[in-house]
């Protein structure tokens, strides 16, 4: 196949004026190349098609125009996407150089081309049938209706799911630990604030990242109860609504815990800071999250208040380095965790299963039109640890890497050792007994805080265990706590409710008993 520079482009472009989308705002639609207009301003440059026949050129340009005025920016982009294969197709090369009729044959030939997805047929035949409804050159009537009868298949769902796959499936129970743990603790240290808040967002509401690439600081708001100090965050997020002709028009009310709505706040703090320190551009809205510097097109378009807001692409990459940052390692593959947004979605609804939360409404939590598409959620093992004692936490412990302290040979080795009031007791309970104080387990070498000791120290990373420490026996006495709950049928989340800590005790343990040999 010629390059790009080979193809003898026609002279002139079909060019079709200003066309107005869906949302009723304009497209320059004269030349080579289209902006439509969303947030991260999407092109489509009308030369990669590499189409040498007028006729034809002409057939896919109007074709594309009128899907602009009635479709959505992502079904006009994989429109676009799907007829740049045609090129690759001998049949369709051959009827553009002698003007012949095409025929069933593209499809066929289409189906052998290397990295075109089955599923894309749908579009290149709803282009062809749309020319010969309007009996454009080289398209047949009589072969638009035998291309109605062509089953071409969708895109396979929940493959990625039902198999479990450790790439593209959802992140099963230790994994999330491991995230979760590691951006707690690390999350200060190594990531921006924009990062933070993100993966925080991404795990507790599984968006699609073009949700969050909507969001705006005005979504945000603290609400106060009268006559108290509690306050409640309140985040609303934009719908995805395929549907809807404008963005940010409808969305769905969420309720950050503290931890994540102090996140947000702090990056609208920042936010602030920014826009005093450098300005701010005219026309712009305030995003959620900003870029450093205003899109050109999106600027000079009909959309200017878009301009800082980062595009999905953007979003995506900015979620995928996080967890890079924080060097999240699979116990399913032995490499750093794979991250894509859609994996982060694709945890949320299975976590969302395993809490009960029934179709109808989890359809609505995450934006699906079609049951059809979350059924295989509900067929899938759940990916909660079902049995987890001291023996299985001890093994499995150091491949969930939820421990973030550092180990000890006695307080003398630790940071504030010298300070008896930083150990960290262990008291022995028995039902039926008071709490009986057995030993330290180690030292904290942070300041006071407002954390439950000992649970969340082993998850800290300013706790410093000893190694003499009674680590198993506390092991033990949360596996018994973890197994009288479960034998009791409470609920899979408060089973598994420190399940990290398990297993960051059980890789301390490994740690200890593993270096006295």
């Amino acid at each position: 196949m010629k390059a790009l520079h080979e193809i003898a482009l026609p002279a002139g472009f079909p060019g079709q004026g200003t066309i107005y989308d869906r949302a009723k705002l304009p497209v320059d639609a004269t030349g080579w190349v289209w902006t439509l207009n969303d947030v991260s301003a999407t092109r489509l440059d009308f030369r990669k098609l590499e189409i040498d026949s007028p006729d034809l050129l002409l057939a896919v340009v109007k074709y594309i125009a009128d899907r602009v005025t009635t479709r959505s920016v992502d079904d006009v982009r994989n429109t676009f996407d799907a007829l740049r294969f045609l090129q690759s197709v001998e049949h369709f090369r051959t009827c553009a150089a002698t003007g012949g009729r095409i025929d069933l044959r593209l499809i066929a030939q289409l189906r052998l081309v290397e990295n075109f997805a089955a599923w894309r047929l749908c579009y290149v035949r709803a282009w062809y049938q749309w020319c010969a409804k309007r009996n454009f050159p080289q398209f047949a009537g009589e072969v638009a209706a035998e291309m109605a009868d062509i089953r071409i298949g969708g895109n396979p769902k929940g493959v990625a799911v039902r198999t479990r796959d450790p790439e593209q499936g959802a992140f099963d129970q230790l994994e999330t630990i491991a995230i979760v743990t590691k951006l707690r603790e690390l999350g200060p240290i190594l990531l921006t604030a924009f990062e933070r808040t993100l993966v925080w967002l991404a795990l507790a509401f599984g968006s699609n990242p073009k949700a969050f690439s909507l969001l705006r600081e005005e979504d945000y708001r603290i609400v106060r109860e009268d006559g108290s100090n509690v306050v409640h965050h309140v985040l609303k997020i934009p719908r995805i609504k395929k549907r809807s002709a404008s963005l940010r028009k409808d969305f769905h009310t969420k309720r950050p815990d503290g931890l994540i709505g102090e996140q947000i706040a702090a990056l609208i703090e920042e936010n602030i800071e920014f826009r005093r320190r450098c300005g701010w551009p005219e026309g712009c809205a305030f995003p959620l999250f900003r870029r450093a510097e205003p899109r050109a097109r999106v600027l000079d378009g009909p959309m200017p208040e878009y301009a800082m807001h980062c595009s999905t692409k953007e979003i995506t990459a900015a979620l995928k380095a996080a967890v890079e940052k924080l060097n999240v390692i699979s116990h399913r593959t032995g490499l750093p965790i794979n991250v894509t947004a859609m994996r982060f979605r694709r945890t949320f609804v299975t976590r969302a299963v395993e809490e009960n939360v029934p179709p109808a409404e989890l359809a609505v939590m995450v934006d699906h039109s079609d049951l059809q598409n979350l059924k295989v959620y509900y067929e899938t093992t759940s990916s909660i640890v079902d049995r987890l004692d001291a023996a299985l936490a001890v093994k499995l412990g150091p491949l969930a890497d939820a421990f973030m302290g550092k180990v000890v040979a006695d307080e003398t080795e630790a940071a504030n050792g010298a300070d008896p009031t930083k150990r960290i007791p262990f008291f022995r309970r028995a039902a039926g007994q008071q709490p009986e104080r057995a030993g330290n387990l180690g030292t904290c070498g942070a300041g006071a805080c407002a954390q439950f000791a000992p649970i969340s120290c082993y998850t800290c990373r300013k706790f410093q265990p000893w190694r003499d420490g009674p680590h198993r026996e506390f092991l033990e006495q949360l596996c018994d706590e973890r197994e009288r709950k479960k034998a009791a049928g409470l609920d899979p989340q408060i089973v598994g409710l420190h399940d990290a800590t398990i297993l960051a005790i059980g890789e301390v343990v490994a740690a200890c008993e593993g270096g006295a040999e």
